[in-house]
Parts: C-alpha cells; sequence; structure tokens
C-alpha cells in the first residue's frame, strides 16, 4: 500500500523548464527539441514522422486528401476537414456589420478583411458610436 504523502517522481526536460510525470511523456516532448526527422530536399526538420511525410507534400504536390462534394484535393488530412465545413449546413459564425453567415471563422475573418459591402458602407457613414469589429461593446468614434 501506498502512502498517500509520498512524493511523485518527476521527469525535467535539459532544454526548457517543462516538468513531466513520466518518462514517455518526457520523451517525447525532447522530440521538439531534437527534431529527429529531417527533410532530405530542403533540410528542414520535424518532431514527428507524420509531420515531416506531411512537408514532402509541398515538393511533390501530392493532394491525396479529396473532398467528396467537390473537385478539392488536399495535401493534409486537417486542411480537408476544415474544407469540409464549407460544405455544411451549420453556419454559426455570422458577420456583425452585414449579417451573412459562415461555417467558419476563417471565412468570416476572410469576408471581413476583404470588404464587406456593409462594412464599406459603414466606414463611409461611421455613426456617432461606432462599433468595433471584434466587439459587440460599442467604441468612442470621438477617441
Amino acid at each position: 500500500m501506498h502512502c498517500a504523502t509520498q512524493a511523485k517522481k518527476s521527469f525535467s526536460c535539459k532544454y526548457c523548464d517543462k516538468v513531466y510525470v513520466s518518462l514517455g511523456a518526457l520523451k517525447m516532448h525532447i522530440r521538439t527539441h531534437t527534431l529527429p526527422c529531417k527533410c532530405k530536399l530542403c533540410g528542414k526538420a520535424f518532431s514527428r514522422p507524420w509531420l515531416l511525410q506531411g512537408h514532402i507534400r509541398t515538393h511533390t504536390g501530392e493532394k491525396p486528401f479529396s473532398c467528396p462534394h467537390c473537385s478539392r484535393a488536399f495535401a493534409d488530412r486537417s486542411n480537408l476537414r476544415a474544407h469540409l465545413q464549407t460544405h455544411s449546413e451549420v453556419k454559426k459564425y455570422r458577420c456583425k456589420t452585414c449579417s451573412k453567415t459562415f461555417s467558419r471563422m476563417s471565412l468570416l475573418l476572410k469576408h471581413e478583411d476583404g470588404g464587406c459591402a456593409g462594412a464599406a458602407a459603414q466606414q463611409q457613414n461611421p455613426p456617432v458610436e461606432a462599433m468595433s469589429w471584434n466587439s459587440v461593446e460599442p467604441v468612442d468614434a470621438a477617441k
């Protein structure tokens, strides 16, 4: 039976100040410092083999992850997952200026940065209390 006050063993990283409760977790972390997986084409280094594999696709142009809804293909599975949201009926991100909805936050930000038609009109005729882009709180236009 273990004593409840027994100190737990910890494993410290020699490269930074992180501490882990298991040697395995420490070994996994150390790979982020040593970057053992190197690209033979450009020398870029990665902590994990699958990250290197994804990087190599930037050299080969391979895009093995295809969208089942359209003709787009991606080199990385996570990019396909993000793209699939564009086909979703669920659009939970709304432009505060024109009320257009988007399936991904990145698409809303692109819409806002690209010059929402409502935003352009609002900038030409700003109200006394202009609303900030990222906040619901009124911003004093006189400041």
